[in-house]
């Protein structure tokens, strides 16, 4: 098998598990938000894995990185806000460098 084609093969794999997931996820939580204890767990949730995905890349990152991730986490903590926390990190990683190579 060429290896572009196994590169489409395991990206479209991805997506699929990570779709499957989402989805029984939420047919999980549906079973479950009865339960007063577990709410706030499964509200936690999303967060979780945003940083179980983020932490890992900043930690092996400069000081930009560093600085996207404790402004992605204060805005997250301050407006809980996902969306407006994910694109001010990621619109700090992507005029970072620009910012800091001009001073």
């Amino acid at each position: 098998m060429p290896e572009q084609y196994a590169t489409i093969l395991t990206i479209g794999m991805m997506a699929g598990i990570v779709y499957l997931t989402r989805v029984s996820g939420y047919f999980i939580g549906l079973q479950f938000r009865h339960i007063g204890g577990l709410r706030p767990i499964l509200e936690a949730l999303p967060g979780c894995a945003m940083m179980a995905i983020l932490v890992p890349a900043v930690r092996q990152g400069d000081i930009i990185d560093l600085m996207s991730l404790t402004v992605v986490l204060g805005m997250m903590w301050k407006t809980n806000n996902v969306v407006v926390s994910s694109v001010l990190g990621m619109a700090i990683l992507l005029f970072g460098d620009s910012i800091t190579n001009s001073f």
